[in-house]
């Protein structure tokens, strides 16, 4: 048996390693750290020099984990992970809470209307409890939760429904209509409200389906049923990048009052008859945290009252 002193390995070679398993690639794990790729390779080899373990099989257009490889990187996966939440539950500690909760929202909504003020009136009732709040896209933050790096998360509801039923809760807390943004130039400006059919004609500005396949395939299931599909002019890399593209004054794109642009004076938006968005509350129903209920019980709260006004 060979006496290896793993002393010499460290949390961030360990780290390097799970990401290149999962990229499949020195390169993309590279870009994920912000570093260069021959600083990640010569980790790697560095730490395999030292186990005596060759970890991966390096081809020419690709690389595969090992058998010894596959089964270091299935013990070591949790590893990363734990050793950061206990730093910070550490922390948590020595400023005085005891409970952590982690809320996720869209990076493309506007927060004061339905996150901030919950989050506020969860802090000022439960003072004891460390939050910390993500934003990202819709996937993003679907796959944070689904991962377990998120108790909660506020998203919308075209995309909540790829989250299983038998798994989590999801509660909707604000009911809207789709909206068309476009140019006050724009034909369709004209209207108070659209059909659906009003957009047979229009150029879409989308999301890529490369960064986010569920709005694509949202805005597909909405005009299909009226004998057509939409024509997708442009794809952005994220949400917050679609205003910036309407150029022309056929240009549109959908969305609801919760975009952080809605209301913006150089733009244009008319509700769809007959289209549902809103804002959706979802977490694991195996998640038993008390403070996550809380704060659930206080979201809904203050929906209630929001649009009770």
């Amino acid at each position: 048996m060979r006496n290896i002193d793993v002393r010499n390995i460290s949390l961030g070679q360990i780290q390097y390693f799970l990401k290149v398993a999962e990229c499949k690639s020195f390169t993309k794990a590279a870009a994920y750290f912000y570093l260069t790729q021959p600083t990640i390779s010569k980790s790697i080899a560095a730490m395999e020099s030292m186990l005596g373990i060759l970890l991966f099989v390096r081809e020419k257009q690709s690389i595969r984990l090992t058998p010894a490889g596959r089964h270091l990187y299935e013990k070591w996966s949790g590893v990363a992970v734990l050793v950061e939440d206990a730093v910070e539950e550490a922390y948590a500690i020595q400023k005085g809470y005891m409970k952590k909760l982690s809320i996720g929202g869209m990076d493309s909504h506007r927060p004061e209307i339905f996150m901030l003020p919950s989050v506020e009136a969860f802090q000022k009732k439960y003072q004891n409890v460390s939050i910390r709040v993500d934003t990202g896209t819709a996937e993003d933050v679907r796959e944070m939760l689904t991962d377990g790096e998120l108790d909660i998360i506020l998203t919308v509801l075209y995309d909540s429904v790829y989250l299983n039923e038998n798994q989590y809760c999801c509660t909707t807390l604000y009911e809207v209509p789709l909206e068309a943004c476009m140019l006050k130039t724009n034909p369709l400006a004209g209207k108070e409200m659209l059909n659906i059919t009003d957009l047979s004609k229009s150029d879409f500005i989308a999301i890529s389906p490369l960064q986010l396949p569920s709005y694509t395939e949202m805005l597909r299931a909405l005009c299909e049923p009226h004998g057509f599909l939409p024509n997708f002019s442009c794809y952005t890399s994220n949400a917050n990048s679609l205003t910036l593209n309407l150029t022309s004054s056929n240009d549109i794109f959908i969305c609801d009052r919760f975009y952080r642009d809605y209301g913006n004076d150089h733009l244009c938006f008319r509700p769809i008859a007959g289209t549902k968005s809103g804002i959706v509350m979802c977490w694991k129903k195996d998640n038993l945290k008390k403070e996550l209920s809380n704060f659930a019980e206080i979201t809904k709260q203050h929906a209630e009252r929001a649009l009770s006004r």
